[in-house]
């Protein structure tokens, strides 16, 4: 070990990331469908509008995945969540 040795730099797997996030999703995303209450079916959509943003940032820092497929993934879920917001006032 010499007085001028590098560091090694540690490198982050966007991918792994991503893949990790996206299971997430997925498994928020069945429990959304299950619920039967509207008001958790309403937080548990926001928190999947919320995670499909950070999956955007891991493409944009670099994971291999097509962006336009998980934007529109994500609008489908916004589209969702205000639909349930709709139901959510009139009741």
């Amino acid at each position: 070990m010499g007085l001028f040795s590098k560091k090694k730099k540690e490198t982050v797997d966007y991918n792994a990331m991503f893949k990790e996030q996206y299971k997430s999703i997925n498994q928020l995303t069945q429990q959304a469908q299950n619920e039967l209450d509207y008001v958790i079916k309403e937080s548990l959509y926001a928190v999947i509008v919320e995670k499909y943003d950070e999956l955007i940032g891991f493409i944009d820092q670099g994971a291999d995945y097509d962006k336009a497929h998980f934007q529109s993934l994500k609008a489908n879920a916004q589209k969702e969540l205000e639909s349930i917001r709709q139901i959510n006032q009139t009741n």
